[in-house]
């Protein structure tokens, strides 16, 4: 959903006089929408702050299609300005999977979660030795790998991550595998004793 508001956003800055009422006519729809939904966060399940909550969620939406529609025909009328008429293409074009927020409330409307935690690899690696080589990236994607399952599962990602390398140093340059590799996994027995070790602290090698 932000992606969407920023061509709105956009369009009203580069027509401030034609476009800046569309503009924020639409953003303010899409306010609506983001507060609905944070009230149904907030909201107790079976209550009947929750139903209440519910219908405005569901009504933003409507009110959202409504207006879509509407200026579906107006656009192909060419009765909408052709800036305002490229966006709502493009609203058009990601409808279906904006709308399905509308059947499963409980997902975030945005991703913002996950572009954030995909930050430092993304931006910091353009600063990182052979960043533009096939094998930087594929080496970035097994250490973060390694590193981000370690903080789902609250280990200390430097110290498993150190473990980890040196135990593939210790055979050779191969990774473990098997019983080896149970170590270092958050689900298996050895890799839960990892959670015991304050966050920061250093782990022994591993076996």
């Amino acid at each position: 959903m932000p992606h969407i508001r920023r061509y709105f956003l956009r369009a009203g800055a580069a027509h401030p006089d034609q476009l800046g009422e569309w503009c924020a006519a639409w953003t303010g729809r899409i306010a609506v929408l983001y507060r609905s939904h944070h009230a149904l966060a907030a909201a107790i399940p079976g209550t009947g702050a929750h139903e209440q909550a519910l219908q405005r969620y569901q009504r933003a939406f409507t009110d959202l299609d409504a207006a879509r529609i509407l200026q579906t025909q107006s656009a192909a009328r060419g009765l909408l300005h052709p800036a305002a008429a490229k966006v709502i293409a493009t609203l058009n074009n990601e409808w279906d999977g904006l709308v399905r927020h509308q059947d499963l409330p409980q997902l975030p409307l945005d991703n913002n979660t996950a572009e954030r935690a995909l930050r430092n690899p993304v931006i910091g690696r353009k600063n990182f030795y052979g960043s533009g080589a096939r094998w930087a990236a594929d080496l970035a994607a097994d250490v973060w790998t390694i590193t981000a399952t370690a903080t789902r599962n609250d280990l200390e990602p430097l110290a498993l991550l150190e473990d980890y390398l040196s135990a593939c140093a210790q055979a050779g340059g191969t990774a473990p595998t098997g019983a080896d590799l149970e170590a270092f996994l958050p689900w298996t027995p050895q890799g839960r004793a990892r959670r015991a070790v304050p966050a920061g602290a250093r782990q022994g090698p591993a076996p």
